[in-house]
């Protein structure tokens, strides 16, 4: 269960172009952050005075301008990490902006990728390498023992959750087979750590691994379901919209 602290931390997005901000937004809660939105500079101070995020994705463009010299000139928001967004290279912003001081700059549309490598550079002192997503898949243990069926709940390129009552030791290298989008991958993963159901009602049951034998194809596989995942549904707007 995450810490007060913890559940406090988001992201603040600050868009005045309707499409930019829901694409922005559903990339990032699908990557699993907590976002707050606001159209304009005083709206974003608002949010930042009341909670200050964990880190600001601005539009660069008119809208977001007035909000950067107050990011990084007011003391109270120094440790802020500020990621630029915009529609144009960083060459043709105004002068004001190309001379602010921020944590990082990304063209529109985000690449999925790249924001999450971004925005975990930014946010977290350990940052993950991989893209983790929330899934219900069906999950085989080939090990012969009780409880070998049943579905990852989280998954990445280099691992799974799969949830089960019956816990293995930790460790243990498990032959498995995962059924993503009718075709059935297969890989040995190693169990990392498991949770029990007695461990209390906020922390699912089951156990934590990593694939450590997988073929190349079957990796990209993955991946590309992932970014699917995260895509899908969510149109990329352009500079017209």
């Amino acid at each position: 269960m995450n810490s007060p602290d913890q559940q406090n931390r988001y992201v603040l997005v600050v868009d005045a172009g309707k499409d930019d901000l829901f694409y922005t937004c559903t990339l990032l809660h699908r990557l699993g952050y907590r976002v707050f939105t606001a159209y304009t500079a005083e709206k974003a101070i608002e949010f930042m005075t009341a909670v200050p995020p964990a880190a600001v994705i601005v539009d660069a463009a008119p809208s977001g301008a007035p909000l950067i010299p107050n990011l990084t000139q007011d003391p109270r928001f120094f440790d802020i990490p500020l990621i630029l967004l915009s529609w144009w290279p960083h060459s043709e912003l105004d002068a004001r902006t190309r001379q602010a001081k921020f944590f990082a700059y990304l063209r529109k549309p985000p690449d999925v990728i790249q924001l999450f490598r971004t925005v975990q550079m930014a946010m977290e002192k350990s940052p993950r390498r991989n893209i983790r997503i929330a899934s219900y898949l069906p999950v085989r243990l080939e090990d012969g023992l009780d409880g070998a069926e049943g579905y990852a709940t989280a998954l990445s390129e280099y691992g799974m959750f799969f949830r089960t009552f019956e816990p293995r030791r930790p460790h243990s290298l498990i032959p498995v087979t995962i059924e993503i989008s009718g075709r059935l991958i297969r890989a040995e993963a190693e169990v990392l750590y498991t949770v029990a159901f007695e461990e209390g009602p906020f922390r699912e049951p089951g156990l934590g691994m990593k694939f450590t034998t997988i073929s190349r194809k079957d990796r990209e596989t993955i991946a590309a379901f992932i970014l699917d995942q995260i895509e899908k549904g969510t149109a990329r707007p352009s500079p017209q919209t």
